[in-house]
């Protein structure tokens, strides 16, 4: 009786010795980014995202592709350098990622309440709503694109036909503080804001987009004599043609 537990702590002892002898050292280095969506109704991903690659200019992004590419190397090397070659080969091979490789997810904070000494307590907590996954190259990809657009706004923003609609009270005090209450025209100063009025630059019967190169604020009387002065262009190519 002895003589069989004996044999059964050695043997169990060498399944463990195996196990980690065979077990993968091999773990992909993800990158994980988590978004706070909080008092946002219907996020988009993508837009999201684009937030957050015009925010950072890919520095994280491309220091942890970086990383992932130093780690490729040391694994090679690893796998060189194993007795169990044809096994760490194998391992390695299935721990690479890279479609998966950025991982996102998006959260909200909610709060909650708790009994502490018979008050009632508010905490916060993080309630995932979702996650998305994609690789360096995707990022990459929308990153020139925004870098064409000077990273003012998100591509689909930027590409929307409705762009009056995007015209946010936030966007129109961000043109009004960056100009000073002042008429980009005749330099009329308009700290209550009576008469201010915020413009497209670029009309957006031009193709003009609410982002903030392309607005500028004049006073009522400017604006009004640029519209007329597009207005009476437009119809005179109108006429020629």
């Amino acid at each position: 009786m002895e003589l069989i537990i004996v044999i059964a702590v050695i043997v169990g002892i060498l399944l463990l010795v195996i196990g980690a002898i065979c077990k993968s050292p091999f773990n992909y280095p993800y990158f994980e980014k988590y978004i706070d969506v909080t008092g946002r109704r219907n996020p988009q991903v993508s837009e999201l995202l684009d937030e957050f690659i015009s925010k950072d200019r890919m520095v994280q992004i491309n220091r942890h592709q970086q990383l992932i590419e130093q780690w490729k190397s040391d694994c090679q090397q690893k796998v060189q350098e194993s007795k169990l070659h044809n096994l760490r080969q194998r391992q390695y091979e299935d721990a690479i990622d890279d479609t998966h490789a950025y991982r996102f997810t998006l959260y909200r904070r909610q709060t909650k309440y708790k009994q502490v000494n018979y008050t009632k307590t508010a905490y916060k907590v993080n309630n995932d709503i979702a996650s998305y996954t994609c690789d360096y190259s995707y990022l990459a990809n929308r990153n020139t694109e925004l870098s064409k657009i000077g990273y003012e706004t998100s591509l689909k923003k930027y590409f929307s036909k409705q762009q009056r609609c995007l015209m946010t009270s936030q966007l129109r005090r961000q043109i009004i503080e960056r100009d000073n209450y002042t008429c980009q025209i005749c330099g009329r100063y308009m700290p209550d804001e009576f008469g201010l009025e915020v413009d497209h630059i670029v009309p957006v019967a031009k193709g003009g987009k609410s982002v903030p190169s392309n607005l500028q604020v004049l006073c009522i009387k400017c604006n009004r004599s640029k519209h007329d002065k597009w207005w009476f262009e437009n119809n005179n190519q109108i006429h020629q043609s």
